[in-house]
C-alpha cells in the first residue's frame, strides 16, 4: 500500500510541474545566468540614436554574445539619455554596442570598447557618446 502511495505521490508530482509548461502556446523562458563573481556594466547612451544591440565577449576570444538586449521593440533598445545594466562575469570583456545615427532610421553604426576590466566592487560605465569609440568607466 505505501508503495502505491508514493507512485501516485511521484506522478501528481511531475504532473504539477509539467503542467504550467504545456498548453500555453508561449516560449519556454530561460533561466538568468548564475555568476560565479558577478559584476555590473552599465552602459549609458549619450549618443542622438537609440542602441539597438549589445554584445561582449571575454578578452582573448574571437567569438561575441548574441545580442544582450531583449527581443523586443521598446524594451530591447537603449534610448538617448538612458541607461541600461547588464551582469557579467568578472573580469576582463570586450563591449561592442550599434546604435542609429539618429533618432531617424539611418545607418547602424558601431561602437567597440577592448579589455575593460570589470569588477565586482565597482560598476563599470561605459558612456557611449559621439567622440570616438565611446569612454570608458565613468
Amino acid at each position: 500500500m505505501f508503495r502505491s502511495n508514493r507512485g501516485l505521490l511521484s506522478a501528481l508530482t511531475v504532473a504539477a510541474i509539467a503542467l504550467p509548461l504545456v498548453g500555453c502556446g508561449e516560449e519556454p523562458v530561460a533561466p538568468e545566468p548564475t555568476f560565479d563573481n558577478p559584476a555590473t556594466i552599465r552602459v549609458r547612451n549619450n549618443l542622438d540614436g537609440a542602441v539597438l544591440f549589445f554584445y561582449k565577449r571575454d578578452c582573448g576570444s574571437a567569438e561575441w554574445s548574441e545580442d544582450l538586449l531583449p527581443n523586443d521593440p521598446v524594451e530591447g533598445t537603449i534610448q538617448p539619455g538612458a541607461s541600461r545594466d547588464f551582469t557579467v562575469e568578472a573580469g576582463c570583456h570586450d563591449l561592442w554596442a550599434r546604435h542609429l545615427e539618429t533618432v531617424d532610421p539611418g545607418p547602424l553604426v558601431d561602437k567597440q570598447l577592448f579589455n575593460q576590466s570589470v569588477s565586482p566592487v565597482n560598476v563599470f560605465i561605459w558612456n557611449l557618446d559621439s567622440i570616438g569609440v565611446g569612454s570608458g568607466p565613468g
